[in-house]
């Protein structure tokens, strides 16, 4: 059965950015991308994303359901928390064998630590 969601509409949420780039357009643009994202890579900044714990518990329920975008949980995965404890809860839930239940229970009790 499908879920609805908060706008009604039936079916997965998508958390990434709409705006990913595929097919033709990224092929003309990695010649130039590429070396951009080298640079950048190497320059000094943030290398993390201020996620809150919501959000968090939002990447494991939709990773468990199977309704969340195509690219949700390679982010989640590929990308550090700037807060420590949701950090760790992502380093537990992509190490292989993780029970994410456990964790998803770990992330819920964060979220009614932290009122919004």
């Amino acid at each position: 059965m499908a879920d609805i969601g908060h706008s009604g509409i039936v079916g997965s949420m998508q958390r990434t950015s709409p705006a990913v780039i595929t097919g033709w357009r990224a092929i003309l643009l990695a010649p130039i991308a590429l070396p951009l994202a080298l640079l950048f890579g190497l320059w000094p900044g943030k290398k993390t994303v201020d996620r809150t714990a919501n959000e968090v518990v939002g990447f494991l329920r939709d990773f468990l359901d199977n309704s969340g975008g195509q690219w949700d949980w390679d982010e989640f995965e590929s990308v550090p928390i700037t807060d420590p404890e949701l950090e760790n809860i992502r380093l537990q839930a992509t190490t292989p064998g993780a029970d994410l239940h456990k964790i998803l229970e770990q992330a819920e009790s964060l979220v009614e630590e932290r009122p919004a």
